[in-house]
């Protein structure tokens, strides 16, 4: 059974395919039958995992009742004694535990003739131009059969070939669509299959639909959700190509690709996690503060393998990426100091040191012969890159231009054999701040699309502060509600966020990176005079939650640069010593005080689970958990008589509340709307309440800002000639 063209030489061997011998230094050796196909099925993708079902399939069909296990094992031992090979210390032949096997020695190839030339010429008759009428039916006759039969094989082959890499071929790109009547989330979580064959992505079919996880083979015209996959997102591939992990409801999960309900693996500290899945089976993903733990594919309780130490000014890590040894990974790094400064990083399973390879605006992933892909400003950019050495060897080239936010990140996924698929361009305007009431009607917007976060309304209800990212900076905007104009209050090439209005309505503070580290500042809401430090030092990062209504008090929280994320009391008078308020081994955030500032609500993951709990203040002798199958992003009702939340699942809630009384009192907790923000818990809030608790702002996707399809490129490295 030939099933690679040519001659193929490694070290002193030499494997012709036509005749299915194996000869060394001229002779023969000793070796037919499936040992000699099994050699075969590896030398067409040396370097590359064969799994196991791959070679049953080529080898025994469905319907052969055969000890599988048994006849694969028999037949690599004896292709192993016929090479002098072993399993401990391979030169040739790797085994991938419960996986399969990968051809690692060098290999030649010889150059096959054309096999449509050769048929042509050998056996085609012409005489004074034309096909001798004697034997072309004759022809005809015998060939017809064979032909037909084989549209629907060459059909088939060309879509492998689509897949596979064309080293001495040109590039190959073509556009896969959302789904009809749906949208890509998120601007285009995707993810390619090691193989290059199948396209998994994220899509819903409205901005009030669940979202799911959909998969294109693309070697089809259609792509189909899996079931049971509802709130998808961030998905990752199984090694063999058999299974997709996937973030969803506060758990990470697995669903095979050919069929079957979706199994946890664990459960999360937050709505989502960035994840990468070793061939020996370990999954390893960074959780919603920025710590990396390592999981078993069977499933289980995850370890801990390395967190942040704002000690060492080390900030977040996400979405971590297996470089081809198993052991090490990729890092997208950022320093607790300043959000500006985040870096392209690699790590080990085997140590807790993480090393910093090159500043970068987006996450980098590892494609052979040997690149790292990642974005810079709006281009995908490829640079040579040794991963045994862990160094880059040479100067960064462009792929592809005009793609992703134009910020410097974006969406984007490589297979291990040459194909690329990354997301459209993102416009500014991918999100909208938009009045809803009670039950969930949409009253109006406010202002146009853009890229909007951590609202801030004004104690009177007639303005809101808002952080708007243009041309890659995020500064603090205010907008008038009943005029609808805007202003802009901080300027530079700084990152501003996090407003919070002092009780008068006359300033905002925020949080800003205007000097490196991430400190708190304010300035005038009328726009006028200078931004003047509210506290300052290189410690910590500084996200501004909250003021209490007094003016006396401040709370921030150290944007989670380790799971031990706390939140912190500044006072506003005296020394301006701030103190940690809620502490621990789990992250805290989204404090808000209560109006009367006898309490603080904020959002804690401390039972495994993003949920909302209410202390008294400034003393915590006192605590509540609200929430009651998680929650993020409180929220009070200006008289303090209720209390608002999400869930996980982006349900607005409303809880009635005392917080006059001696002791802290709360009712049950109310659905009001299903709500379809921006993904929650990323930030401080997407939405705020106004002072009656009658309507609400939310900055939830824009209508006009339908993704474009996806860009597939099959041989991608062959842009790199041009």
């Amino acid at each position: 059974m030939p099933v690679v063209d040519g001659k193929r030489r490694f070290g002193p061997f030499e494997l012709d395919a036509r005749t299915g011998e194996l000869r060394t230094d001229g002779t023969r050796v000793k070796l037919q039958g499936q040992p000699i196909s099994v050699l075969e099925i590896l030398l067409e993708t040396p370097g590359e995992l064969v799994t196991r079902e791959q070679i049953r399939e080529r080898l025994w069909s469905s319907n052969t009742f055969v000890d599988f296990d048994q006849n694969l094992n028999s037949a690599i031992r004896k292709l192993r004694h016929a090479l002098g090979d072993e399993a401990e210390t391979p030169r040739y032949i790797e085994t991938i535990p419960r996986y399969g096997y990968r051809f690692i020695g060098q290999v030649e190839k010889d150059a096959a003739p054309e096999a449509a030339e050769e048929m042509l010429a050998g056996t085609t008759t012409v005489a004074n131009g034309r096909i001798a009428a004697g034997t072309r039916a004759s022809r005809l006759r015998g060939i017809l059969p064979w032909a037909l039969g084989g549209v629907a094989v060459l059909l088939g082959a060309v879509a492998t070939w689509l897949l596979k890499p064309q080293p001495q071929q040109n590039a190959v790109t073509f556009l896969v669509a959302p789904p009809e009547n749906a949208e890509l989330y998120d601007g285009g979580e995707i993810s390619l299959s090691p193989d290059g064959r199948t396209l998994a992505f994220v899509a819903r079919s409205g901005p009030d639909k669940p979202r799911f996880l959909w998969v294109r083979p693309l070697d089809r015209l259609t792509a189909q959700p899996i079931p049971g996959t509802e709130d998808a997102s961030l998905p990752f591939w199984a090694p063999d190509n058999q299974y997709i992990g996937f973030s969803a409801e506060g758990t990470l999960k697995k669903v095979a690709v050919g069929g079957g309900m979706p199994q946890m693996i664990c459960r999360l500290t937050g709505p989502g996690a960035t994840a990468t899945w070793s061939r020996d089976g370990v999954i390893l993903f960074s959780s919603l503060q920025g710590s990396l733990y390592r999981v078993p594919d069977t499933g289980g309780t995850p370890a801990l393998l390395r967190a942040p130490d704002p000690a060492r000014h080390e900030g977040p890590y996400g979405f971590p990426q297996f470089l081809p040894d198993g052991r090490h990974f990729l890092l997208y790094a950022a320093t607790a100091d300043t959000e500006s400064e985040r870096f392209i990083a690699v790590g080990s399973l085997d140590s807790k040191s993480v090393k910093n390879l090159a500043r970068a605006t987006s996450y980098a992933l590892y494609a052979p012969p040997g690149l790292l892909l990642y974005f810079d400003q709006n281009a995908l950019m490829a640079r040579p890159f040794d991963w045994k050495a862990l160094r880059f060897t040479g100067a960064s080239v462009p792929v592809a231009e005009n793609v992703g936010t134009g910020t410097g990140f974006g969406w984007f996924s490589v297979s291990a054999t040459g194909v690329l698929a990354y997301a459209p361009w993102l416009s500014e305007a991918n999100n909208q701040m938009a009045w809803f009431s009670r039950t969930g009607q949409k009253l109006g917007t406010l202002g146009p699309p853009g890229r909007y976060i951590d609202p801030a309304l004004s104690p009177d209800g007639t303005r809101v502060a808002v952080g708007a990212a243009i041309s890659g900076n995020r500064d603090i905007w205010v907008f008038d509600t009943r005029r609808g104009t805007a202003s802009r209050l901080t300027f530079g090439t700084s990152n501003s966020g996090n407003a919070a209005w002092t009780a008068d309505g006359n300033r905002i503070l925020f949080s800003s990176n205007r000097n490196g580290q991430v400190d708190i500042y304010q300035k005038d809401a009328d726009g006028l005079g200078s931004t003047q430090p509210v506290y300052e030092s290189k410690d910590q990062a500084k996200a501004l939650d909250d003021l209490s209504a007094d003016g006396r008090y401040a709370i921030f929280d150290n944007m989670g640069s380790s799971d031990s994320k706390q939140l912190w009391v500044l006072p506003l008078f005296g020394e301006r010593k701030p103190y940690v308020f809620v502490q621990g081994v789990f992250g805290a955030l989204s404090a808000r005080f209560s109006p009367n500032g006898r309490y603080v609500a904020y959002a804690s993951n401390e039972t495994g689970k993003l949920e909302v709990y209410v202390q008294t203040f400034p003393q915590p002798t006192g605590k509540w958990e609200i929430s009651t199958s998680g929650g993020a992003e409180p929220m009070w009702r200006r008289d303090g008589k209720e209390l608002f939340y999400l869930t996980l699942d982006q349900k607005l809630m409303a809880v009635d509340v005392n917080t006059a009384a001696p002791g802290f009192q709360a009712g049950i907790p109310k659905e009001l709307f299903q709500a379809q923000l921006m993904p929650i818990a990323y930030w401080r809030n997407f939405y705020v309440a106004s002072p009656d608790g009658q309507r609400f702002l939310m900055v939830v996707p824009a209508n006009d800002t339908r993704p474009a399809p996806i860009t597939v490129v099959v041989n991608w490295p062959a842009l790199l000639k041009k």
